[in-house]
């Protein structure tokens, strides 16, 4: 029985594909989802980023919103384009297709943005509804510029809702 048990687990944590999107559970240490895109179309290791979004959502800080959305406290943002995080009061700007943008000074390290503190809410909460809304975002700082596809982000973001029974 423990080896059907752990056969689950196993394949639970495993990346699930959505169109160009990626959902990866990790049930190690507390319950953490980490929603990625990135330009090759394949899961890259999580410490050999390219051009990527990482989405990580932790129900151990407070719960998920209704189908598994980021709702207050629990959601982060992640962004590197040619491996790369914005430095410390780098601009950054993101355009969605939509006509949304954002445009601000990054705080550096590898978070551009979360919703653990009420300064981070608004954006976050902005940025994860239009990469549901929008069919691309292009995401500019330090020279760099990489424009994704959002085809496949919410089946991603939705890839969570198993979790959450």
């Amino acid at each position: 029985m423990k080896v059907v048990l752990t056969a689950a687990l196993v394949a639970l944590a495993s990346p699930a594909f959505a169109e160009g999107w990626y959902f990866e559970a990790s049930l190690e240490g507390g319950a953490e989802f980490w929603t990625f895109t990135n330009a090759t179309g394949e899961v890259s290791p999580r410490r050999a980023r390219s051009e990527e979004i990482w989405i990580t959502r932790s129900d151990e800080v407070n719960s998920l919103g209704p189908n598994g959305a980021c709702d207050f406290n629990n959601c982060s943002v992640s962004v590197t384009l040619g491996g790369q995080a914005p430095a410390a009061g780098e601009r950054v700007q993101i355009k969605f297709s939509n006509g949304d943008a954002l445009d601000f000074a990054a705080r550096g390290g590898e978070v551009l943005f979360d919703n653990y503190a009420t300064a981070g809410m608004g954006a976050t909460n902005r940025f994860v509804q239009n990469i549901r809304a929008a069919e691309w975002v292009e995401i500019s700082f330090g020279g760099r510029s990489h424009r994704f596809s959002l085809a496949g982000s919410s089946k991603a973001l939705d890839a969570i809702q198993p979790y959450l029974r």
